[in-house]
């Protein structure tokens, strides 16, 4: 196993310690969703947080710091203090990333930490607390699902890959037809192309440091490709800690993807009006207030709806009886619509299987976000 400088201790050992972290971690998160009450709130950047995601961030913050008070610490939900800068290794963390499938109740979500060294990932453990599964890395030391070593696949072609990413971009952009599925964790697409159960991710928006940090080196040690979308690989000691989107693949079919992005990059760099152009591009399912979204000058209705009902399976979105499905009601704004889903969400208590969800209607009717249906 590769040692650090004498001041740090063996990859091996701080891997031992994050995993056990992320392992309890995980479960202050599935607590959190099995009871199914966490407040949730927007921060400054019009992103959801919850109080599972401080509960968890707190827990690592104590855990891990104290196991190692001469490490940096960045994470999401924490203020960047630079220490990343300033100390030999440094903890970069996201306590639950993908917030959004947490809120949805989607099994989509993971908690992600790694260890960093001069700019790179040295050990990373990535834990889906509701699949249990438990992605684990060191640098040169391979990646594990469970225990089992892992192998990212590879393929010629781009058509009919298992993609991880929102079919309509890949539709507006003119890209072959791909089998696409949605992840709200950044984490978790890339673990799931680890480990074969996806061929490859493309994110074109900005990815921060927390969203990668682990889950790059249990890709690139399971064989695959990590590059932002300018084909470099991601580097954690930087300014800043946002990077311009991933695109994680075999080595092969990362080229042809990579070769697929290039132009879109060109275009949008050339765009004088990068909003109409390429406001498609966006994910958001919040209320479009900012001045920097499409639509956000016109008198455009929003609809969200709440709907619940007796789930086959607690952990996916098959209802019993859909014709038992309870309507609550439709809503002009997220923040009608989620009080309603947390009144109605009352109703759970004694049904572990009856879950009540918000659905973004609006993004469904118009996904291009251009006005038009479809």
């Amino acid at each position: 196993m590769p040692e650090a400088d004498d001041i740090c201790v063996s990859y091996g050992e701080d891997l031992a310690l994050i995993k056990a972290a992320v392992l309890a971690a995980g479960k202050i998160a599935k607590d959190a969703y099995d009871a199914n009450d966490s407040e949730v709130w927007d921060k400054s950047n019009n992103s959801p947080v919850t109080d599972a995601d401080i509960a968890v961030n707190d827990y690592l913050l104590k855990t891990l710091c104290e196991a190692r008070p001469g490490y940096g610490w960045l994470s999401e939900e924490t203020k960047d203090d630079h220490s990343r800068h300033a100390c030999p290794r440094t903890f970069v963390v996201d306590p639950i990333d993908g917030t959004r499938a947490f809120i949805d109740r989607t099994p989509n979500f993971a908690v992600s930490v790694a260890v960093i060294q001069d700019g790179k990932s040295i050990a990373g453990a990535l834990y889906n607390p509701l699949t249990d599964e438990m992605f684990e890395a060191t640098l040169g030391g391979g990646a594990k699902l469970n225990g089992t070593d892992i192998t990212a696949p590879d393929s010629d072609k781009i058509e009919g890959i298992k993609m991880v990413g929102y079919a309509r971009k890949f539709r507006r952009l003119g890209w072959p037809d791909m089998d696409c599925h949605v992840a709200n964790s950044m984490a978790y697409r890339m673990a799931l192309v680890a480990c074969g159960k996806a061929d490859a991710t493309v994110a074109f928006t900005p990815k921060s440091d927390w969203d990668v940090a682990a889950a790059q080196l249990i890709a690139t040690e399971a064989g695959a490709i990590v590059t932002n979308l300018h084909g470099a690989a991601p580097s954690y000691d930087g300014e800043t800690t946002s990077g311009l989107g991933i695109i994680c693949a075999g080595k092969t079919l990362h080229a042809l993807l990579l070769a697929r992005v290039t132009p879109v990059i060109a275009q949008f760099q050339k765009s004088d009006d990068k909003i109409k152009d390429f406001g498609f591009m966006g994910t958001t399912q919040t209320d479009r207030e900012s001045k920097d979204t499409p639509m956000s000058d016109e008198n455009m209705q929003l609809l969200h709806l709440v709907i619940g009902g007796e789930l086959v399976d607690p952990n996916k979105t098959e209802f019993k009886d859909l014709k038992a499905v309870d309507f609550v009601g439709a809503y002009a704004n997220f923040a009608d619509a989620h009080a309603a889903w947390k009144g109605a969400a009352q109703r759970t208590v004694d049904n572990a299987h009856m879950r009540y969800f918000v659905l973004h209607a609006h993004e469904l009717i118009d996904p291009d976000k251009d006005g038009v249906i479809g």
